[in-house]
């Protein structure tokens, strides 16, 4: 009498394997952080709009998105972290405490951002600070993450060189737009 299985017992093996495969494929797809995407990208959007019609002093009510946006990130997170169960990573998580208190703190250092158009390379600082997150998590996690705060960051430093002038509608159409659409291409389209 032997144990080892006949044909039938491999290939039954096989489908549940191919079905647990796409059923994790599924569920990473549905919880890989589109979700946060299509937040920051329409937060941004809705930020650039607001300055480029309603002028500079718009600016004031950034602090309320932002908390808004952090909130609902982290009930974001919360959400997902109970259909995906993976230990947190306290390394990752440190070197993310470590760059966002570099970054946060680094233009007080030199006395602020200052002169001509400050509000504008304040803000380009601070989005090209958020694409360094990123940027890490995608060195850290998944490569999509890298591709997206490369691109973005990118188009940002194109923004503030190269057309000052229309800086808000640019952030808003050529950074704010990609996220949004990076979140459809994760969610639908990535592996």
């Amino acid at each position: 009498m032997s144990n080892s299985p006949d044909s039938t017992d491999a290939e039954h093996a096989l489908r549940l394997i191919d079905h647990s495969r796409a059923a994790l494929r599924q569920a990473v797809r549905a919880h890989r952080g589109h979700l946060h995407l299509w937040l920051w990208g329409t937060i941004w959007i809705a930020m650039s709009i607001s300055v480029h019609f309603r002028g500079s002093g718009a600016t004031r009510f950034f602090p309320f998105l932002i908390a808004a946006g952090i909130i609902s990130s982290i009930a974001i997170g919360i959400y997902q972290a109970r259909h995906i169960r993976t230990p947190l990573d306290k390394r990752f998580f440190a070197a993310l405490g470590c760059l966002v208190m570099f970054a946060l703190f680094w233009p007080f250092l030199f006395g602020g951002i200052k002169g001509p158009r400050a509000d504008i390379r304040e803000f380009a600082y601070y989005s090209l600070v958020a694409m360094q997150i990123y940027i890490l998590a995608g060195i850290w996690f998944d490569n999509y993450l890298l591709f997206v705060g490369l691109a973005v960051s990118i188009l940002i430093l194109i923004g503030l060189f190269v057309f000052p002038e229309i800086f808000w509608l640019w952030f808003a159409f050529c950074c704010g737009v990609p996220i949004v659409l990076s979140g459809f291409v994760v969610r639908y389209w990535w592996r």
